[in-house]
């Protein structure tokens, strides 16, 4: 470790969540000296994924060492332990996400996942239907018009009124103000479904699934709405017929972040998991002129940098001195291994569509979510054996709800919600396996873009993730700023993320 003191580092980044890899990849062939480091054994930080023994210990970890992202955390084993030990798995057998997102067609990650040489290194699945659960049955949702027009289920009525909402989501924005004035931008989504469109109260819930909205259609702007549902409009088809968004093979955004930090080491980054960054402070200027910053890693050793970049869990207290003055939410969430592969939830997306490896379900566990509802709603996305996240004949259910007062009432919906999913499919009794915990961040309705946090000129904190079950294309523009401040002046813009094809490509 000795060396590592001896070096002035240009940038020390803390932790391997998705920001701190995307960056650590950015500045990978810059020529810059990047330390990285992790004070977990295991990549993926925020968005790792564990096996059932990695995830015992990162339970364990948290009541050591308490952080402001998660908290609450506990597992449990429904059912008797002699029905367990022939149904559940050794603990590689399952590879368990933290922070499960899908990644719409047309998000802006995929083209720098490419432009960057890393994609070669990745497997996508596609990220199949979309459900309602309501009232003991599952109803499968129009994604698209032609979905529309086909739907036999639907009234001529409905569906002229589901396709002149629909042909307004898919027109360019500058032309909204033709159907809508500046007051009625200001309505909520179930407000505009019911003024504007005349979309029936049982179709509304449909609708908020596709938004992904992480609240009734009587709390999320319309705009917001429409802005989420042209995203997946607009996705569909994009890279095959019937499906709009995908995930990545072997622990989704876990997988993003592993293969990030591998090419950044390809590329000279130097890394060390199991290291953490205990202290840092101001040191004294350098032969330049520059000051630098002092730190201490959790070996005592003493390292020097430019630049230090984290998030709020993996910095010191330096600097979390500047707090976040983004809005910010709790949600509670479960990970559910299930002993049922749930196949008919996958059907194939099209004729010559693929099989896809994960589907969405807005559970209505009560009141209509578009008909006055209070309650956020309750959604659950199920990870077939496919994924590489469970063996074959089971898969994993990651269940999630904004918490709304007391974190008991939310646990019970998502209890209730994964029971009634279970019951629907003839599946009682095949829980397996849970861990349930609650999750600070981004508020998702926030108009507010996050950005940087800058405590100091050299110190860069991420700022809290988005919540939301869709990777948020804000990630990117966020690392890009860390990247100009270590890269300096002569930043050249189209060059973020994007390398040239090298020799040994095929070996990284």
């Amino acid at each position: 470790m000795e060396s590592l003191s001896d070096e002035i580092w240009d940038v020390v980044i803390a932790g391997t969540s998705i920001p701190q890899s995307l960056l650590a990849l950015s500045l990978s062939r810059s020529g810059k000296k990047v330390l990285h480091v992790d004070r977990h054994t295991y990549y993926g930080g925020r968005d790792a994924s564990l096996s059932l023994q990695e995830a015992e210990t990162w339970m364990e970890d948290l009541d050591k060492f308490p952080n402001s992202v998660f908290n609450n955390a506990s597992i449990s084993r429904p059912i008797s332990e002699s029905a367990e030990s022939s149904a559940l798995k050794s603990s590689r057998s399952y590879t368990l996400s933290l922070n499960p997102q899908i990644v719409y067609a047309q998000s802006k990650i995929l083209p720098s996942l490419v432009s960057s040489r890393i994609h070669t290194q990745l497997e996508f699945l596609a990220v199949g239907s979309w459900w309602v659960h309501r009232a003991g049955s599952l109803h499968k949702i129009p994604s698209t018009r032609e979905d529309v027009f086909n739907d036999e289920s639907l009234s001529m009525k409905d569906k002229r009124g589901l396709m002149k909402f629909l042909r307004f989501v898919l027109q360019e924005e500058e032309d909204e103000s033709n159907i809508m004035s500046e007051d009625d931008k200001n309505l909520t989504l179930q407000s505009a479904l019911n003024t504007k469109f005349k979309v029936p109260a049982t179709l509304q819930a449909p609708l908020l699934a596709l938004a992904l909205s992480p609240v009734p259609a009587s709390h999320i702007p319309f705009n917001l709405a429409v802005s989420r549902i042209r995203k997946h409009m607009r996705s569909m088809g994009y890279f095959g017929p019937g499906f709009g968004a995908v995930i990545a093979k072997y622990g989704g955004n876990s997988e993003i972040s592993q293969v990030a930090c591998r090419a950044g080491a390809v590329g000279g980054g130097v890394y060390l998991l199991g290291h953490d960054l205990t202290a840092l402070a101001v040191g004294e200027p350098d032969t330049s002129g520059d000051v630098l910053l002092e730190g201490t890693l959790s070996n005592s050793t003493k390292i020097k940098a430019r630049f230090v970049a984290g998030s709020c869990e993996t910095l010191p207290s330096f600097a979390r001195s500047t707090q976040s003055t983004e809005p910010t939410e709790k949600t509670f969430r479960s990970i559910n291994i299930v002993n049922n592969s749930f196949r008919n939830l996958f059907p194939q997306t099209s004729d010559n569509g693929p099989l896809p490896a994960a589907a969405i379900v807005l559970v209505d566990d009560g009141d209509q979510l578009g008909v006055g509802s209070e309650k956020s709603p309750v959604y659950l996305q199920i990870h077939s054996e496919d994924t590489g996240e469970c063996p074959p004949g089971q898969c994993i259910v990651y269940a999630s709800v904004r918490v709304e007062g007391d974190e008991t009432f939310s646990k019970r919906r998502l209890e209730s919600a994964i029971q009634s999913l279970l019951d629907t499919e003839d599946a009682s009794g095949t829980l397996l396996w849970t861990l349930s915990y609650v999750l600070s961040g981004l508020a998702t309705t926030s108009d507010q873009a996050p950005s940087l946090l800058r405590p100091s000129s050299s110190v860069m904190i991420f700022p809290p993730d988005s919540q939301d079950i869709a990777f948020s294309d804000n990630v990117l523009d966020v690392v890009k700023g860390a990247w100009q401040s270590v890269e300096g002046p002569q930043a050249d813009d189209a060059s973020f993320l994007r390398f040239e094809e090298r020799e040994n490509e095929d070996e990284e």
